[in-house]
């Protein structure tokens, strides 16, 4: 396969990236072709859908044998589960899948067609193989079941963020919403649970510190 796009957003390191696209809307990105893709005729008619999949490659170093079993780290890290039956980087062909919806549709400076995207769950550089329309009558299976995975939404809620006004500030504005987000749902590692510790997330140039006790995330510096 060939790589079509490169992905371009404010999140440069997998941690913090949100754990399933559409959990954070206000997250926006950007798809830049390349230049072998980037007719403008191949993207007539995109206008008139909301939403795109996304077929893209994890970034994942390692010996690419072959893993029956992973370990979700929404499960907390220890509990075991079949590949086929999770998301986990750590597959055959490493490939992931997004829906995000589609913001703007252009040419950028360069001369590359670009997508604007917003919710999408990868990191700035990402490899992108393929994007085709969302399709509601076709894709949409409201009533289908989640497996452990709905069990675990059904578990899930999202953190009040805190950030002091004058490191609020001291951010683009434009940024915030996404950072907000990004930071409800709550990056750590669901098996760490110290209210002490300071954790470091890259978001948009910026070194974001923050705290988390019980319900409260806490920034507590911007650099």
């Amino acid at each position: 396969m060939e790589i079509i796009a490169y992905y371009k957003s404010d999140m440069p390191e997998k941690f913090g990236v949100p754990r399933q696209s559409g959990l954070a809307p206000h997250l926006k990105g950007r798809i830049v072709f390349e230049e072998k893709y980037s007719d403008p005729n191949a993207f007539d008619g995109l206008e008139g859908f909301d939403r795109i999949w996304i077929i893209w490659r994890f970034d994942v170093k390692d010996d690419n044998s072959f893993r029956a079993k992973v370990r979700p780290p929404r499960l907390g890290g220890n509990t075991y589960m079949g590949v086929f039956a999770t998301r986990s980087p750590f597959r055959p062909n490493h490939l992931g899948l997004t829906c995000a919806k589609i913001e703007g549709v252009g040419t950028d400076e360069n001369g590359r067609s670009y997508i604007d995207v917003s919710g999408a769950d990868m990191t700035d550089g990402t490899e992108i193989y393929d994007v085709k329309p969302y399709i509601p009558y076709a894709d949409a299976y409201p009533d289908a079941r989640g497996g452990f995975a709905q069990d675990e939404v059904n578990r899930y809620h999202r953190l009040e963020v805190i950030i002091p006004g004058e490191i609020r500030d001291s951010f683009p504005e434009e940024h915030l919403s996404g950072l907000i987000e990004v930071l409800s749902l709550d990056p750590r590692p669901s098996y760490q649970n110290d209210p002490e510790r300071i954790y470091g997330l890259s978001f948009a140039g910026y070194n974001i510190k923050f705290k988390v006790s019980g319900d409260e995330l806490t920034v507590i510096d911007v650099k």
